[in-house]
């Protein structure tokens, strides 16, 4: 194993419990000892190439982890197959399309009479892909990587798959039928994410979630809620909401992935109990993380938050830091610059 997990995972278990301000950092990419690049993901015909696209992928991983194993940051060295954004929804049908970088779900249900034959099925070959992948990697590099959760779209996103973009219609036409079909889809996403846990296992006491996040105990992640960017929160909160709550219900904690421009969101999220790490992103033509979080920093008070700063962003705001619970994800241009991060945060 690249590192030693007993001792990152009593770090964050230490990180989790504590309730006073803390900083932990996750270095997620230097860019002088990147992997080689993949072959374009639709040169592969899955699922007949599916061991040799995780061979591959795994031992381009390697040869990065060989680099840089030695950095005294936060990450576990931890791997799950990787087919594009797809797969967090073609368990339930739909035509995927497969990109030199990415995978798309088209829409699977294009009218309502479609809906009532959705269905969850542990031996579709999609779902497969996935649990099998997962274990194929426990089972095979389990030496050298800790197996992780893929993640999973929250029920607004799945939603948005199943029906379409014509589900920001449906929520003035046929909110009882949005509402039926939100509760099946936060059901849809507890089906995934159960399927993963079970092919991954626990890894000290608790899982490695999508995005390499270490939770304690029956925990998830990483929830994707993009979609609720195109809403207003009145609508989410009266028709999706409790397909949310639905999803989380029960866990001892749930991470999720939400971006600066749904930010008005940010008190909903913040009020699901099991929710207790969320992560902003930075999109583009919208307000920069930190910017969100000191808008919001009092209904994320007791949460860790995630923020992805740049190098001047980082020391220009460790006041925030410092107050408050944070997990920094780095990306450096160089393993110097990365160390110079670690160091950097630990000394908050």
């Amino acid at each position: 194993m690249f590192r030693d997990i007993d001792l990152l995972a009593a770090r964050a278990r230490k990180f989790y419990a504590d309730q006073s301000p803390a900083a932990s950092i996750q270095i997620r990419g230097i860019s002088e000892l990147s992997p080689e690049k993949m072959p374009p993901l639709n040169s592969f015909s899955f699922p007949a190439d599916l061991e040799k696209y995780l061979e591959l992928r795994a031992k381009n991983l390697e040869k990065y982890w060989e680099r840089r194993s030695h950095l005294d940051d936060d990450i576990f060295p931890s791997i799950a197959p990787w087919y594009g954004i797809a797969e967090h929804t073609s368990f339930l049908g739909g035509v995927v399309d497969y990109t030199p970088d990415t995978s798309y779900n088209h829409t699977i249900c294009p009218t309502w009479e479609d809906v009532d034959q959705l269905k969850l099925d542990p031996e579709n070959p999609r779902l497969k892909m996935i649990t099998d992948g997962i274990r194929y990697y426990r089972e095979n590099w389990g030496d050298k990587f800790v197996p992780k959760l893929r993640g999973a779209d929250g029920p607004s996103d799945i939603v948005n798959i199943v029906r379409g973009n014509e589900i920001f219609y449906d929520v003035y036409d046929e909110p009882e039928k949005v509402k039926a079909l939100v509760d099946f889809c936060a059901g849809a996403a507890r089906f995934y994410l159960e399927a993963q846990k079970t092919a991954a296992g626990k890894v000290a006491g608790g899982y490695v979630t999508g995005f390499d996040i270490w939770l304690a105990g029956n925990s998830i992640g990483q929830l994707s809620e993009d979609a609720s960017c195109m809403m207003s929160p009145d609508i989410f909160e009266e028709l999706f909401l409790d397909g949310l709550k639905k999803t989380c219900a029960g866990y001892d904690s749930a991470m999720l992935h939400m971006h600066s421009l749904g930010k008005v969101m940010l008190p909903i999220f913040a009020s699901v109990p099991q929710i207790k790490v969320i992560e902003i992103s930075n999109d583009p033509n919208a307000d920069r993380c930190f910017d969100v979080w000191r808008q919001y920093e009092k209904e994320l008070a007791g949460k860790v938050v995630i923020m992805t700063p740049t190098a001047e962003e980082l020391r220009a705001n460790a006041d925030i830091i410092k107050r408050n619970k944070c997990l920094i994800w780095y990306y450096a241009k160089t393993l110097a610059e990365a160390e110079d991060a670690v160091k950097f945060v630990r000394s908050l």
